[in-house]
């Protein structure tokens, strides 16, 4: 046998088997025209098994069994994987709130943690809270899915000679993190500790935020850095076809005098 552990014979085989298993991996039937109709039948029924499938594992499994472990919770909820839940938080959350996937809140041992949702949230799949005291996420913010949010740094870093996960942490290492409404978090960001993150502000993908954001920013980076400020839409525009103001009103008159 050679160094790498192969013999001749299994690289004969390999040899001879590799063309034919080419041909049956690209061997499939083409459906005909006589056939074809039948084929596309069968692809809207898998289409309905899979979201009738869907939708009962929401409806009926993950979303009224994730309400049964929030304290406080409002109307027209969709989950569609029960959450992975550890350790002990108070789970609050308003109306419209769609969380895609499955979705990770890690509490305390304590049970002092608070974790609020707002109204009109979207959260995505693979999102993670670690909760030691509070997050807070204002009404109508979206987050992307695999996005890590955290109050905390988990553990306490003055004990070099203990394992890990027998260090809590101390005062220092928690601070709570608050993300205003409106705010939109793309795919993979990192929120860390004692963040707050302005109104309406956009987080860019893969993002890791460790100080705060004015409202109206958008951010990218690690660390998370503003690159444009944007102008807030007025909270009372003008009425469509309303006239502008004519010569010798408001400014106009002004600027003549």
């Amino acid at each position: 046998m050679d160094p790498q552990g192969t013999s001749p014979l299994r690289n004969l085989l390999y040899r001879l088997a590799k063309p034919i298993a080419k041909r049956l991996i690209f061997q499939a039937v083409h459906p005909g025209p006589g056939v074809r109709s039948l084929y596309a039948a069968a692809v809207d029924a898998e289409f309905l098994r899979r979201e009738f499938y869907e939708w009962g594992r929401r409806s009926l499994v993950a979303t009224p069994m994730f309400l049964s472990r929030c304290a406080v919770h409002g109307d027209r909820i969709a989950v569609d994987r029960l959450p992975y839940l550890a350790g002990r938080c108070r789970i609050e959350i308003g109306s419209d709130i769609r969380i895609s996937g499955e979705i990770a809140i890690r509490g305390t041992a304590t049970g002092e943690a608070v974790l609020r949702i707002g109204s009109g949230v979207f959260i995505g799949h693979g999102t993670s809270f670690n909760v030691a005291r509070r997050i807070e996420i204002g009404d109508f913010a979206s987050i992307g899915s695999q996005t890590y949010i955290a109050d905390t740094e988990g553990h306490n870093h003055y004990n070099p000679k203990r394992p890990i996960w027998e260090v809590p942490p101390g005062e220092a290492d928690v601070a709570e993190v608050i993300i205003e409404e409106g705010v939109q978090i793309s795919r993979e960001c990192m929120i860390l500790k004692g963040v707050r993150i302005g109104a309406r502000s956009v987080i860019g993908a893969r993002s890791v935020v460790r100080s705060d954001i004015p409202p109206d920013s958008i951010v990218m980076g690690n660390p998370a850095r503003v690159v444009k400020r944007m102008v807030p839409v007025p909270k009372e525009a003008p009425e469509a076809g309303a006239s502008s103001p004519g010569p010798g009103q408001g400014q106009g008159q002004g600027q003549g005098q």
